[in-house]
């Protein structure tokens, strides 16, 4: 053969491998498809940009912190009006997406309650918080009951609250469960409504920056064959990855950002048990879901738990994990598949069973059957206040086409629409006159990065 020829040839089966290709100035990559990435880049279609978003596994997540059908949505924050706002913020966002969605379509087929469950959220804590729980309860409007004392918790809600413990209960619309998997799913819908496309299976394997041009060179593996983009403007939602996949263009992320394991337990009262209990009692097993239990005082005793769907027999199947249950990790690729140890699922089980106990419905630790667990990851930073903020450039200045969303820890759900806005409004510096945008803003943001870098 010409040696012509047969090196032509090569260089057109290279290029078959690892195709390159060039982003045009209207378009932004945005890496990672999950609830942080997925809203972003609504977001970013909405102002005009042409949206590519990667997502490295299929359309319905098997891992990771999207993976699901519910999460705790609450409006009261303890005090914290940061939380509020995401969450009050994110329920506008949907409610927003859900009409983009139903517009000129016959009749509408989509519904902001597809995505949210309003039902009460129970808060049970230490009565010392008393005070400030009644400041912040006024202050993010909530609609609310309380019981400060074992009398009141007997008289109000039929429960046996220990001393120096009180309940609380939230009333507000959409305060109840957020569901990961069909917020991701209707914005996956939008984007491409809106032009853009969403590529699952594709893995990002490398991002560099040239120094010469400033745009990023990035290495994606797409079911097996890679590919070499150029681009522009980029947004990074890439959870757990974050560190280690950007190491080239912020290294520090990889120190600020750490990945901690946590689990999930799946319980369900045996369904002779569950059928025994009156009507009474399994309508308060049901209300008295999703709780944040706090009434220890202690990381080791507190937990979260809500109701993750009804099984065949119409039976409650209970998901409970505690946010300060964290473990080292050796392998983040492999975590998602290590079975819960023995003393978590004890965990679990004694305290859905205290809970029942406070709740004064006759169920123990052995009338509840295992119906699931997994592994999850939740990536921290110090503070746990999460980055929505540019990259730093070597002269400590803000990247403005390149933005990261990171360190979520177990606080993305319910306020996954209000980081997208602010992660879009990063590239075409729109701004709200709202003061607490710019709170929020300014805690999530750039100068904050910077602290915690330098």
């Amino acid at each position: 053969m010409n040696k012509t020829l047969l090196v032509l040839l090569s260089g057109l089966l290279l290029l078959g491998c690892q195709e390159v290709e060039e982003q045009t100035a209207n378009e932004v990559m945005v890496l990672g498809g999950g609830l942080m990435g997925s809203a972003t880049a609504w977001q970013l279609s909405k102002q005009g940009y042409r949206v590519r978003l990667i997502e490295k596994q299929d359309s319905i997540y098997t891992q990771g912190s999207s993976y699901g059908e519910a999460r705790i949505a609450r409006s009261n924050n303890r005090g914290n009006d940061i939380w509020s706002y995401l969450h009050n913020r994110s329920v506008q966002e949907v409610e927003e997406l859900i009409a983009f969605l139903n517009k000129d379509l016959p009749e509408p087929i989509h519904h902001v309650e597809d995505i949210y469950t309003t039902s009460p959220v129970t808060y049970v804590g230490r009565t010392r918080i008393y005070e400030r729980l009644l400041a912040s309860l006024e202050r993010q409007k909530v609609k609310y009951d309380m019981a400060s004392n074992p009398a009141e918790g007997r008289d109000l809600y039929n429960v046996l609250l220990p001393e120096s413990v009180l309940m609380q209960r939230e009333y507000n619309l959409h305060s109840g469960t957020i569901n990961p998997r069909a917020l991701i799913q209707k914005l996956h819908q939008a984007v491409r409504k809106m032009g853009g496309s969403v590529e699952y299976q594709t893995k990002v394997l490398e991002v560099k920056q040239d120094s010469v041009t400033q745009r990023f060179h990035l290495l994606l593996d797409q079911q097996g064959q890679e590919q070499q983009i150029t681009v522009s403007k980029v947004v990074s939602a890439l959870g757990p990855y974050t560190g280690t996949t950007l190491r080239e263009v912020a290294p520090y992320l990889d120190t600020l950002i750490n990945p901690q394991r946590v689990f999930l337990a799946f319980f369900r009262v045996a369904p002779k048990v569950y059928r025994s209990l009156t009507v009474e009692q399994q309508q308060k097993l049901q209300d008295f879901y999703p709780v944040i239990n706090s009434s220890k005082g202690t990381r080791s005793g507190s937990f979260f738990s809500m109701i993750e769907y009804f099984d065949s027999e119409d039976i409650p199947v209970i998901k409970i994990g505690g946010h300060f249950q964290r473990s080292a990790i050796d392998d983040l690729d492999q975590v998602w598949q290590k079975d819960l140890m023995q003393e978590e699922i004890e965990w679990s089980l004694k305290s859905t069973a205290g809970y029942f106990r406070m709740l004064n419905i006759p169920v123990e630790s052995e009338d509840l059957e295992w119906v699931d667990g997994y592994s999850c990851v939740y990536a921290l930073t110090a503070s746990e206040v999460p980055i929505v903020s540019p990259v730093i450039t070597p002269d400590h200045k803000p990247d403005a086409n390149f933005v990261v969303l990171g360190g979520m820890s177990g606080v993305g759900a319910k306020g996954a629409m209000s980081y997208g806005l602010i992660a879009a409004d990063l590239f075409t510096l729109r701004s709200e006159p709202d003061s607490m945008y710019w709170v929020v803003k300014k805690a999530l943001g750039f100068e904050r990065l910077l602290e915690d870098v330098y």
